[in-house]
């Protein structure tokens, strides 16, 4: 199977369960993984006499990584046409910037041909699940070093399983290393989640100031059609002020909310959801704030609550200002899509663990 981490869909190529050296297939797409693993298993193994078998590894190398970037690291199995890859495609300048990608990090995997056991088999599929989830989560650092963890864990499993085939290893040495490896899942999941959840914060805060941005846009919008029609004018001045300062106050009352939470370690958001979905929810939290402000300044004006304005109109303006700010401060009244992210890996693998503890008797050492 070859496995991207790039996008949620697997893509997966079939080869038949009788030896790969007799069988011949392409996948149909150009520098795909499994032709370059299949080419270089047979260049491996070809003489020095064989220029064409050379010529063709490395032509599917060269197409490979033209559309997949450089492979960083890769182990080749010596048994079987079987490999792990790490490749790294850099985006430069606008590209970079706009994507908010500084470079595409992808897991390739094809181990159908090696790995029987269904132990290792389960842990590979965890590794792949976590990989697709780094990879649309993470960036920067914290995405090169979980990537490059989860390529350790798949390039040590099929190591483990050449040496299994080439020697007679039991099946608690089977259950011993898939105990250890998926022990090690679950840390590469922790760190995946407190690195995920830092970078919902960074996204969050950079949404939060595009709305803010645009809800100033919104303010003058607002602002020039009452210009225009004397609202500005006396006797209406402190009333307009009042009320753009309003809504101003609130939505700067949201923002300063949520940045005191994030700096308390208060604020969660299920970053899962996608950074661009994090980014959409933040740039709507100043909208929230300002329509607070406003909502609150048309209460009082409206006299409904037993709240009597100072006679002084520059000391009532600071006061309405003062309180929009604080309607603003308590949006967080409006939760939406908030919480922890599920760790699904640790969840699957705690069963899984329980079940490969040397010691306990499973269905394959009954039969």
């Amino acid at each position: 199977m070859a496995t991207s981490a790039h996008t949620p869909q697997a893509s997966t190529d079939h080869a038949g369960n009788g030896d790969a050296q007799g069988e011949e297939w392409t996948t149909g797409q150009a520098g795909s993984f499994p032709d370059l693993v299949r080419a270089h298993f047979k260049w491996e193994r070809a003489d020095d006499n064989d220029p064409e078998t050379a010529r063709l590894y490395h032509g599917c190398l060269d197409n490979f990584e033209a559309r997949e970037g450089p492979i960083m690291h890769a182990y080749w199995s010596t048994k079987r046409p079987s490999a792990v890859a790490l490749t790294v495609k850099p985006r430069h300048g606008l590209a970079a910037f706009l994507s908010d990608h500084d470079a595409e990090i992808r897991l390739h995997r094809v181990t159908d041909w090696v790995v029987r056991e269904r132990l290792i088999t389960d842990l590979l599929h965890q590794c792949d699940t976590l990989a697709i989830k780094v990879s649309e989560v993470l960036r920067g650092t914290s995405e090169r070093i979980a990537m490059q963890w989860i390529y350790s864990v798949e390039s040590d499993l099929l190591g483990f399983i050449e040496r299994a085939r080439s020697s007679s290893i039991s099946k608690d040495e089977i259950k011993t290393v898939a105990k250890s490896q998926s022990s090690e899942i679950i840390e590469i999941e922790k760190y995946y989640s407190r690195a995920g959840e830092k970078a919902a914060r960074i996204v969050y805060f950079w949404g939060m100031m595009v709305g803010a941005l645009v809800a100033a846009l919104l303010m003058l919008a607002i602002a020039f059609p009452l210009w225009r029609t004397g609202w500005f004018d006396q006797p209406h001045t402190r009333e307009a002020e009042t009320f753009f300062v309003c809504y101003l106050a609130g939505g700067v009352g949201a923002i300063v909310s949520v940045l005191m939470r994030m700096s308390s370690n208060k604020f969660r958001v299920d970053f899962e959801v996608g950074r661009v979905t994090v980014r959409r929810l933040g740039s709507f939290r100043p909208f929230i704030g300002c329509v607070f402000g406003i909502a609150l300044y048309f209460l009082i004006k409206s006299g409904i609550p037993n709240v009597t304005l100072p006679a002084d109109k520059t000391t009532a303006f600071f006061f309405l200002g003062t309180v929009a700010f604080l309607a603003g401060f308590n949006e967080r009244w409006t939760n939406v899509m908030f919480g922890k992210a599920e760790r699904t890996v640790a969840a699957s693998l705690g069963n899984s663990i329980a079940q490969v503890t040397p010691d306990e008797n499973d269905e394959n050492n009954q039969q």
